[in-house]
């Protein structure tokens, strides 16, 4: 939602600093703001920006595990000269991993749901009930994938994991020790909880006692990207009227504001006037320059923007009308 101006919010602010009193211009600027605060862009624009945050976090929990496996894994190190405060910190940063996942997953399900309110009992939008489940299903529903995700209901209900550390040495052609490292997983002890359901404790069935761990986390972390991923293009090329809508709204507000607003600078910061200064002059100079600029924008905010739950955008009602001249 980078295009759509930030500016609109400080606009506002300061008009309703400038304005103290009851004035034509404040009165348009309030219900302007109200207008633009209605708008279903506006909504999308708060959604996606919490959404990113989510983003964020989910992105820099799987960047300082993967780090921290690597630590490990891609070294000559022997398990024997790994520090318990290793182990420990493997598990925290698995744990905000596994819940930055669901984290993420239910901020996307905001989205789509402020985004297409649903019109069926199910509490779903078409987008949702096919397009996104479809999808979710292709990177969350291999046996694989579900014991992951169930591995994060088994941290919150029955107990963190704690990968086993080994190292295994074999001689290579050149007669030299090769240490190879591993994280391994408990099969038997992770078989104690019952909350597994069919496809994560199928998957779970079918491997050795203790399994490695780390190819796992590797491939989830992989299918969780190119999910989200996916889900943000989705979003945003559906809603590209909504943001249009925003976009043009906004920015011609801005530019009616600035226009009205043509406080020097030195005003503003409560300073004094340069030498030779003609206010007269000077503002009525800066006021047509402003002006040029929004005439050569126009008025393209009008037309507003009806989204079904299909995310198909239809032309509707709009009382926005050309700002005043």
């Amino acid at each position: 939602m980078s295009d759509c101006p930030d500016t609109v919010g400080r606009v506002v602010e300061d008009a309703e600093q400038a304005q103290e009193s009851y004035t034509p211009i404040a009165v348009e600027m309030a219900w302007r703001k109200a207008h633009i605060d209605d708008l279903p862009g506006s909504r999308l624009k708060d959604d996606l920006e919490a959404l990113n945050r989510c983003s964020y976090t989910f992105g820099e929990n799987a960047k300082q595990l993967a780090t921290h496996m690597a630590s490990f894994l891609g070294t000559g190190q022997h398990v024997h000269k790994v520090s318990e405060e290793y182990v420990l910190e493997l598990v925290r940063l698995l744990h905000n991993y596994l819940m930055s996942v669901t984290t993420l997953i239910e901020a996307q399900r905001v989205v789509m749901r402020h985004r297409w309110p649903a019109e069926k009992k199910d509490g779903k939008s078409e987008f949702e009930r096919n397009d996104y489940t479809n999808q979710l299903g292709i990177a969350f529903d291999s046996g694989e994938a579900a014991f992951m995700v169930k591995l994060r209901n088994y941290s919150t209900h029955y107990a963190i994991p704690v990968p086993g550390i080994s190292t295994t040495m074999s001689w290579g052609a050149s007669r030299q020790v090769e240490l190879v490292n591993a994280l391994k997983l408990d099969r038997d002890l992770l078989l104690r909880f019952d909350g597994w359901g069919a496809v994560a404790k199928g998957f779970l069935e079918e491997q050795e006692s203790k399994f490695d761990f780390a190819p796992i986390i590797e491939r989830y972390m992989k299918s969780a990207r190119e999910f989200f991923a996916w889900f943000w293009d989705q979003i945003n090329r559906r809603s590209s009227e909504a943001k249009a809508e925003l976009h043009c709204k906004a920015t011609e507000l801005f530019l009616w504001y600035s226009e009205q607003d043509v406080r020097p600078e030195w005003m503003t910061s409560g300073g004094e006037p340069p030498p030779g200064w003609n206010g007269r002059r000077e503002l009525r100079r800066k006021r047509a320059q402003k002006r040029i600029e929004r005439y050569a924008y126009g008025s393209r905010g009008h037309g507003g923007i009806a989204v079904d739950s299909r995310g198909v955008a239809m032309p509707g009602e709009d009382s926005w009308t050309p700002l005043p001249r």
